[in-house]
């Protein structure tokens, strides 16, 4: 039980106790949370209650062991009833109905409602007691956790409070353990490295460990601004846009692009976060234009700055692709001089060079566990040669063993060599890059509005998509367009609508110009044998086109019609019908996503099945499948040679690409680099 204390009336309420809404199993899996990852997370939750300073003081008993930890911010704390509302749930949080901190609008961290559960595992009884602003003045309130009550927290709304709002975490710590992994020593940097990113972009936090200041500068390897290719709205900035690229020492979260003003202040983050084994970065993209925006204009700059947001995006993936080889190429060259390299480069097979390539990617990400000293350094990549030369997968054994790898460097090593596999990365490596970059240069084409609306389907798309049948399935990579069909497809045709036409009559649809009109297309193929054949048709519809419930329909009853057509009714054989669209509305929503299929899975019968896939979801299938080899290949489809791609579109079909020469190649500096505005420390092994 527990004592509510009413701060107008100091009436003594007895209310219950608070439990969480999960079942006790699920909670009890952070007791077993590692003590630093625990301290960051509580970290956090300051950060998000936009502290500025926090401190993390360690009480030791008389024996100089670590007795109890105390963390304290000044941030804007939790009312009562705040602490009843969050407390109780999992998985839920305050932060996801926001898009930024409370007061100074900065980007928030926690998202799954946890952050407070991995208090369990330092102590047995944590507790928060906070100050925070209710109605005209202040509470306080207390919040008590208890490891063997994982489901149970006790909150208290204390005696009125005074002070500045803020929150004090405290823990004892059992005599028995010893958390090493806490000293200074070991989670300074540590902790420096996992925030640094956060406190390069709000420069005005603090943030003490025992008596140490986290400093970013201490982790950073290199930091140089990228200039980027600046749509022309952007050119006549004083200060044009720019991308600060700083990659750190030690392996920190991936980020993702981080939104700043012209003084370097975090906005917002946005796209998907860069995750890549040899090198660990923040980019953050930085912009005068950005200053002393409201917090409505900073959640528009998605939308309004999509351009510059792009333009920045190519840079970092220049850059980064730069960044590797230099690294690679850097660790390389150090083991050729010292003459311990395993491979002279002459006369190498096909599965030497695989080979010898997936050595260099290896010995890249683990350069920082490499011995100092020479003997037992050669060692090591002589161990790591034979492992590739004789059977990859003893490569765990040594990474485990023989090489002092990080918790991270760990896993990036052992899930590159999951994907690493020699006669893999050889066989098909053409072929695979060729598709990675069609479906590139194709969701760029989509992508684009304007150019997504000039797609002509008849001497564009139709032959695109019918020299690459592998997006519906490999099977149909090699079919061919079954003749004998078009009969029974175009006597039920009228079915599917007014402006629907076989991809084999396509030269008949005409304007009273003369031009080729825009009309749907249907495409037809065959495989199979005389016991039993697989036939697929395809309607591709316009891209201006959002599919519905009357489209849905139609192509039920076309499917339907033809399937019963006397011709195929009692056939050895099964039918593929697929709706291709670039958006589907809501109203079939319901259709395409049914509990017992996979997702666009229209309508599932005996002698056929109905799909309506978006091209978006096309791709992605296709990308999966691709995605075992572009592993292989240390291969990253990236914007450079989708464009590339996208030229061969235009060269082959007629799809325009405008592109503007950059001022970097203009002057002569291809790297994207600002001359004089690097801080460069070359990376090599250690």
């Amino acid at each position: 039980m527990r004592l509510f204390v009413s701060a107008s009336t100091r009436e003594v309420t007895t209310l219950p106790e608070v439990h969480l809404t999960v079942g006790e199993s699920k909670i009890k899996q952070f007791l077993n949370k590692k003590p630093l990852e625990t301290i960051e997370e509580l970290i956090w939750n300051g950060l998000d209650a936009d502290a500025r300073t926090i401190n993390i003081e360690l009480e030791r008993n008389p024996a100089g062991a670590l007795a109890g930890i105390v963390i304290t911010d000044d941030g804007h704390g939790f009312s009562f009833d705040e602490a009843n509302e969050y407390f109780p749930e999992y998985g839920d949080t305050w932060k996801k109905k926001i898009r930024a901190s409370r007061t100074r609008n900065r980007i928030l961290h926690g998202r799954n409602g946890e952050g407070r559960l991995f208090a369990l595992s330092l102590g047995p009884d944590p507790t928060w007691e906070s100050v925070a602003a209710a109605g005209d003045g202040r509470v306080r309130t207390r919040v008590r956790g208890n490891s063997l009550r994982p489901l149970v927290w006790n909150i208290d709304l204390m005696d009125p409070a005074g002070g500045s709002p803020g929150t004090q975490f405290r823990v004892r710590i059992p005599d028995e353990r010893r958390l090493r992994s806490l000293e200074p020593e070991s989670a300074v940097p540590r902790l420096t490295a996992r925030l640094s990113f956060y406190l390069l972009a709000y420069p005005e936090v603090t943030i003490t460990y025992d008596g140490f200041t986290l400093d970013p500068r201490d982790v950073i390897e290199q930091e140089v601004d990228l200039a980027l290719e600046l749509p022309p709205e952007y050119t006549n900035d004083p200060n044009p846009p720019k991308v600060r690229f700083v990659e750190w020492k030690e392996r920190v979260a991936d980020q993702k692009l981080l939104i700043c003003n012209g003084r370097g202040e975090g906005l917002l983050d946005y796209g998907s976060p860069y995750s890549y084994s040899i090198l660990s970065f923040t980019p953050y993209l930085i912009a005068e234009r950005f200053n002393d925006l409201s917090q409505r204009e900073v959640h528009m700059i998605p939308m309004v700055d999509a351009s510059l947001l792009h333009s920045a995006i190519l840079a970092v993936r220049r850059h980064v692709t730069q960044r590797q080889r230099e690294i690679s190429s850097n660790v390389v060259s150090q083991l050729q001089d010292e003459g311990i390299y395993p491979y002279d480069g002459k006369d190498l097979s096909e599965t030497e060079e695989a080979e010898r390539q997936t050595f260099d990617l290896v010995v890249t990400v683990a350069r920082s566990a490499l011995a100092n000293k020479l003997v037992p350094r050669k060692f090591q990549v002589e161990l790591l040669r034979a492992a590739l030369e004789n059977d990859p997968s003893d490569l765990h054994e040594i990474l485990d063993n023989v090489l002092a790898l990080s918790d991270e460097e760990r896993a990036d090593l052992t899930q590159l060599i999951k994907d690493t596999h020699l006669a893999h990365v050889i066989s098909s490596a053409k072929t695979v890059v060729d598709r990675l970059n069609f479906i590139s240069a194709l969701r760029n084409v989509f992508a684009d509005t304007d150019k997504r609306n000039a797609l002509r389907e008849i001497d564009q798309l139709h032959p695109m998509i019918a020299s690459n049948l592998w997006l519906f399935g490999e099977e149909w990579n090699f079919s061919q367009t079954e003749q004998g069909l078009t009969s029974v497809l175009a006597q039920h045709l009228s079915r599917l609508g007014q402006e629907v036409t076989l991809e084999n009559r396509l030269q008949s649809v005409k304007r009273d110009d003369g031009r080729s009109g825009r009309v749907d297309i249907v495409m037809f193929r065959g495989i199979g044998d005389e016991h039993h054949t697989q036939r697929l048709v395809i309607e591709l519809k316009r891209p201006s086109l959002r599919v519905g419930s009357e489209e849905l329909e139609q192509v039920k009853s076309y499917a339907r019609a033809i399937v019963r057509d006397p011709q195929y009714k009692h056939g050895a054989g099964k039918w593929k019908f697929i709706l291709v669209t670039y958006d589907i509305a809501p109203e079939i929503e319901y259709d395409i996503k049914q509990e017992d299929r996979e997702p666009g899975h229209a309508d599932k019968q005996r002698d056929y099945d109905l799909w309506v896939l978006t091209w978006g979801q096309i791709f992605d299938d296709a990308e999966r499948k691709l995605r075992f080899f572009q592993r292989r290949l240390n291969y990253e489809a990236t914007e450079e040679r989708a464009h590339g791609s996208l030229a061969k579109l235009t060269e082959e079909y007629g799809i325009g690409l405008t592109r503007t020469r950059s001022r970097q190649a203009a002057s002569g500096n291809t790297n994207g680099v600002v001359p004089g505005q690097a801080r460069r420390v070359d990376t090599a092994i250690d």
